[in-house]
């Protein structure tokens, strides 16, 4: 991470989440999974216009569209009068405005940001599945931190650093014992 110019992480709307981003990475960039957001502004459409309702599908289509431009859905002045479907409502909009600043996807986009987990999910899957998960390969969980650093050296370019650091670091503790 020193050497990254810029730290984004991409999560859910979970509290907990972004309390725990802003302990440890408090300058990253923050941006909520646009796919998250997307399924919140379905279950406040249907919650506002009923579920499966052309108002409703056409709502959650304008919506989607306007999160894409930086724009989240205004629906206060909606809000339905059954209590329960009220309270829904209101919850959907609260994660909405909790979040709004982790949904500039507009502004995401045009830094060269992703708003999907996709490609996380797939370097993921290239990094550690493909290395760690093969049938017949067994690694104990002391070990396979030290594969994955190794591995994520030879895939980003940088094994040559990672080697020099390693064989210094190595240089030390043999001077010491």
């Amino acid at each position: 991470m020193a050497k990254a110019k810029a730290v984004v992480v991409l999560g859910d709307g979970a509290v907990w989440v972004w309390k725990l981003v802003r302990l440890n990475f408090p300058h990253a960039v923050c941006i909520l999974v646009y796919y998250h957001a997307c399924e919140h502004l379905n279950l406040l459409s249907a919650t506002l216009y009923g579920e499966g309702s052309v108002l409703a599908k056409r709502r959650f289509r304008q919506w989607r569209k306007a999160l894409l431009k930086d724009k989240v859905a205004q629906a206060k002045t909606d809000l339905p009068t059954k209590a329960q479907a009220r309270k829904s409502a209101k919850k959907q909009i609260a994660y909405f405005e909790r979040n709004r600043s982790k949904m500039l996807y507009q502004t995401f986009r045009a830094a060269g940001y992703f708003i999907g987990s996709g490609v996380v999910e797939a370097g993921c899957k290239t990094v550690v599945g493909q290395r760690l998960k093969q049938s017949g390969m067994l690694w104990s969980r002391k070990g396979a931190p030290h594969l994955l650093a190794v591995r994520c050296a030879l895939l980003s370019g940088w094994f040559g650093d990672f080697w020099e650091h390693y064989n210094q670091a190595a240089l030390g503790l043999a001077f010491a014992a």
